[in-house]
């Protein structure tokens, strides 16, 4: 098993207005095939740096969203999750969801992990030094990160700063 870390660009990352806060989210990231498209192993994670954390955060929401079902080229029985979390506790925003089961794409318009968008844990959700924001994708049973030929995931987030 292999990781790449790769950052996502700043046109895939964004602050949101105040008139689409309304819904309880600041922040939102967009995921796209060809940003985890790394590693040839079948068993191989794809670590996304979505930006850092401030000092004095506190995260309330995380919500993942299938804008676009994610697939491997040559009908690939393999299995992809994404959990959200930071570089020392990976899935602690968002626990591991399923994006494709045994070759199985989850449909575009899903809700994946909790619909509420409630974390899965207090712990480690509020800090006085900030820290990285991460997705990590893991692979497994067959085809791997370098074989996706389509899909996009839409992650939402409520992170206050300068509240503790």
């Amino acid at each position: 098993m292999a990781n790449t870390d790769v950052t996502l660009g700043g046109a895939s990352t964004e602050l949101l207005t105040v008139q689409e806060r309304t819904n309880g989210f600041t922040h939102k990231f967009e995921i796209d095939h060809t940003d985890i498209e790394e590693g040839t192993g079948t068993t191989d994670t794809v670590t996304v740096t979505l930006g850092s954390l401030p000092t004095n955060f506190v995260v309330t929401k995380c919500f993942l969203y299938v804008k676009e079902a994610f697939d491997y080229s040559g009908g690939e029985a393999g299995t992809l999750t994404v959990q959200v979390g930071t570089d020392g506790d990976p899935n602690n925003f968002a626990a591991a969801a399923s994006l494709i089961t045994t070759g199985t794409p989850v449909a575009a318009g899903t809700v994946v992990g909790a619909a509420s968008g409630v974390i899965p844990t207090a712990a480690g959700s509020a800090g006085e030094s900030g820290d990285a924001l991460e997705a990590l994708f893991t692979n497994s049973a067959a085809g791997s990160p370098s074989l996706l030929n389509v899909g996009k995931l839409v992650i939402l987030m409520e992170i206050g700063e300068d509240l503790l």
